[in-house]
């Protein structure tokens, strides 16, 4: 029997966090690791996988394996580096996989003995064969294949009371072009999609497994119209039918969803509520140099507005650091995050990512930082690795840092909580089968650990512990809209708990009108 570990690094860094602390038996993760889960599922008799999230625990590198799999994407890059070292110190043999190496190979020279290119389905069989026989090659190089050969991930060997989130990954690849997105140079720009059989199959194995909130891995849900109807009506079926409770997914899609009303209509019915949406600036000129086309001529607020009537949470992206933004940016994106009614941003420097457009286009222009780090793992610590055009990397830096604290602030936040609450619609699931959130036992450990981490947030925090008291009265106030304002409410909570921790939320930034650029820090 060959023993084979798979491991998920924790982040370096990332804007969602990667583990709630508590000990090495009280972690949880927010998502469960579905690339070494998926990777484990594909494993042959005669290899027995042990998959571990670096986020629950430390890594054992005295474990009783004959090889080391780890996956990787940017965030993960630099970890997974030193935990393959770890283990060849040791004359344990390292496999390395995912987008990075995809992308940057040569960030990995030296640190594995077999590295795996592209995706996994096409060349598994000969991995794993090569595996057995002792003669694993140094290179592998999967393709893009058809995604009805990917299997349900092996989620039986994962710690699923330890995680929030489940994921089920329903297509690959994005046919839009935005100049600083990676995933259509790993994935490509020809979208494939699992089957509505495959995606059921994969949530109803997360839904016996205890998940509640379950996240389709989809760069653009609803790009293809036609497709994403399919894949809604299955849900529709099947999310709190036959004497299921219902769960709640996110997914990620673009703004153009807007203008179909039966679309959105669709989603609310499937419990597709949380929407993760790219609208990144305000500025006109920068969308268009990123070739951000589906955000031109398009009122956000107004159409945003029109989803979040649909009874569905949004919660946005914003960038800043294009070449059209000058040092107003900041209380620009400021003001217009304001009048969005969406509770939590993804907020962000502009990074040029191994391998995309703008990437050769700022490495022609003698605009990249190839120094240190940067040179392998673009926006290490949340610093771009773009030489701005109208402003120092310093000030980008502490630029993005204010409109975090500033947009996160309990002020700022409550100030849309209350606006949300006069333009969120109802959730449908609640007048269907019986109306009740999924939470069986299993769930119990990863719900204590959850509201462990609430409580800790508002505690010793009076600005918060208010809007928690307004909150719920406002919510007890209007109850066909609780659970939704509940969830904007806790998400906020959340990626606020994610933003101390990192150190990039300050509570006094977040009382000035304006970044403080006089403070400006020294940034690598």
């Amino acid at each position: 029997m060959v023993r084979f570990l798979l491991i998920a690094p924790r982040p370096h860094w990332d804007a969602d966090f990667a583990g709630i602390a508590g000990g090495a038996d009280e972690s949880v993760t927010r998502v469960a690791p579905i690339a070494i889960a998926t990777v484990a599922a594909m494993a042959p008799e005669g290899i027995d996988v042990a998959l571990h999230d670096e986020a629950l625990a430390p890594v054992d590198f005295e474990a009783n394996a004959d090889f080391i799999g780890i996956t990787a994407n940017v965030s993960q890059a630099r970890r997974a580096i030193e935990i393959a070292r770890e283990f060849r110190s040791r004359g344990k043999p390292v496999i390395i996989g995912g987008p990075h190496i995809t992308l940057d190979p040569g960030a990995f020279d030296g640190a594995c003995d077999v590295a795996v290119t592209g995706e996994f389905e096409e060349i598994a069989e000969g991995f794993y064969a090569d595996m057995l026989g002792g003669t694993l090659k140094a290179r592998y190089v999967g393709g893009r294949p058809d995604l009805s050969r990917s299997p349900v991930p092996a989620w039986e060997l994962f710690d699923n009371d330890r995680a929030l989130v489940g994921v089920v990954q329903t297509s690959r690849g994005c046919p839009f072009e935005c100049n600083y997105c990676d995933v259509i140079q790993y994935l490509g720009r020809k979208q494939r999609h699992k089957t509505p059989d495959q995606v059921i199959t994969e949530v109803q194995r997360l839904y016996d497994l205890g998940y509640n909130r379950i996240a389709l891995a989809d760069d653009n849900f609803t790009v293809y119209r036609k497709r994403a109807a399919e894949l809604l009506d299955a849900l529709i079926a099947w999310n709190g039918r036959d004497g299921r409770d219902h769960v709640i997914f996110a997914t990620q899609v673009s703004i153009d969803v807007a203008r179909d009303d039966d679309m959105l209509t669709a989603c609310a019915e499937a419990g597709v509520s949380n929407l993760f949406i790219g609208v990144e600036s305000v500025n006109e000129e920068s969308l268009k140099a990123s070739k951000k086309r589906q955000n031109l001529n398009t009122d956000m607020q107004a159409q945003l507005r029109k989803v979040v009537s649909h009874g569905l949470k949004v919660e946005a992206a914003l960038m800043v650091g294009f070449d059209a933004d000058d040092l107003t940016i900041f209380e620009r994106q400021y003001r217009f995050g304001m009048g969005l009614p969406v509770g939590t941003f993804k907020i962000s420097s502009l990074v040029a990512p191994m391998a995309t457009p703008i990437y050769a286009e700022m490495l022609k222009a003698g605009r990249l930082d190839l120094t240190g780090e940067q040179a392998h793992f673009p926006g290490a610590d949340m610093v771009t690795n773009i030489i701005p055009a109208q402003m120092t990397k310093q000030q980008l830096y502490t630029g993005t840092r204010w409109l975090i604290s500033r947009l996160y602030s309990p002020a700022a936040f409550w100030t849309r909580f209350e606006a949300l609450a006069d333009v969120l619609g109802p959730n449908p699931l609640l007048k269907r089968g019986t109306g009740r959130l999924h939470n069986p036992p299993s769930r119990a450990r990863a719900n204590a650990h959850f509201g462990r981490m609430l409580r800790a947030v508002s505690r010793g925090n009076p600005e918060i512990a208010d809007v928690i008291r307004k909150a719920n009265r406002l919510m007890r106030a209007r109850p066909e809209i609780r659970d939704g304002l509940a969830d904007i409410l806790t998400t906020w909570m959340l990626s606020l708990y994610v933003h101390m921790e990192k150190g990039v939320y300050d509570a006094e930034w977040a009382l000035m009108v304006a970044p403080p650029f006089d403070r400006v820090q020294s940034v690598a």
